[in-house]
């Protein structure tokens, strides 16, 4: 099974709490995690894909991504960004057992209300950046209290209650669509088209078709396409293998469109991208 290297950051320390400050873009396709994650843009801009939904962000803005939504990151023309991941086993034991709500946070949904409390936010943020840049005696406690801080506005201003006669079952579309993301993560490398996939799981491919997109925001072929350059991107900045030989091994077999999506992602030429790689070594 290949390993999912857009996946490899997201370990969180055994205390629940990653601050993450982040100097260069990424790309990250369709993914979800068990933990409540917030992407702050510090400089340049990005693109957030929520359950289909896409939202962008400049400097200045902020998303919430809640635990298990699926999501992804087109952050390649970000320069400078801070995630804040929380694992939801430590929201729910600082709630008492109770994670009874969810957290709807991003400028799409902000109420003239809530704009202050946004901004609040905003402002606990770049005293993350004051603390990283400085790092006096003990910034890590800070860190880790700002970031608490954060969650309990969030809980505070941004949640939704959830009680436990109206919790809503996983529908059968989101199991659905988990299950075809992670099967793709195992057979990228492999011919896979939408036919073929639909058969897997026993779907009409229209039906298929439609569903995908609506619940990733893009179409299936694009997807696939997009893990399989993430990988490619990983090995080109990685090693000095030739760049048809990356694209064979990780199943993208039409060069002139992998070009295309490959500059339309990263910004670059795989030439450019392999340059810059070796003189950050």
């Amino acid at each position: 099974m290949p390993e999912n290297i857009y996946l490899q950051n997201y370990n969180i320390p055994e205390d629940g709490v990653l601050v993450e400050y982040r100097t260069t873009g990424e790309y990250t396709p369709a993914h979800w995690h068990d933990s409540l994650e917030l992407v702050y843009i510090l400089n340049g801009n990005a693109t957030i894909y929520l359950e289909g939904s896409e939202h962008k962000l400049v400097p200045g803005e902020f998303i919430v991504i809640d635990t298990n939504q699926i999501h992804e990151a087109r952050c390649t023309h970000t320069y400078m960004m801070i995630v804040v991941r929380i694992d939801d086993d430590l929201i729910q034991r600082l709630m008492g057992n109770k994670r009874n709500f969810q957290i709807i946070c991003s400028r799409a949904e902000l109420t003239d209300e809530l704009v202050p409390a946004y901004l609040e936010i905003c402002d606990c943020l770049k005293k993350l950046v004051q603390l990283h840049v400085r790092q006096p005696k003990g910034y890590m406690i800070a860190t880790q209290s700002i970031a608490l801080d954060i969650l309990y506005r969030l809980i505070t201003d941004f949640s939704i209650p959830l009680y436990k006669e109206d919790l809503p079952e996983p529908s059968r579309n989101q199991l659905r669509i988990k299950e075809i993301v992670s099967y793709i993560d195992k057979h990228y490398m492999e011919p896979l088209s939408l036919e073929q996939i639909a058969d897997v799981f026993g779907l009409n491919s229209d039906y298929f078709s439609r569903m995908f997109r609506q619940n990733i925001g893009i179409p299936f072929t694009q997807h696939v396409n997009h893990v399989r350059l993430t990988h490619i991107y990983h090995d080109i900045c990685s090693t000095d293998e030739p760049v048809l030989e990356v694209l064979d091994k990780h199943g993208f077999t039409n060069y002139k469109l992998f070009s295309r999506m490959f500059k339309e992602v990263y910004g670059d030429t795989p030439r450019e991208i392999r340059r810059r790689a070796k003189e950050e070594e």
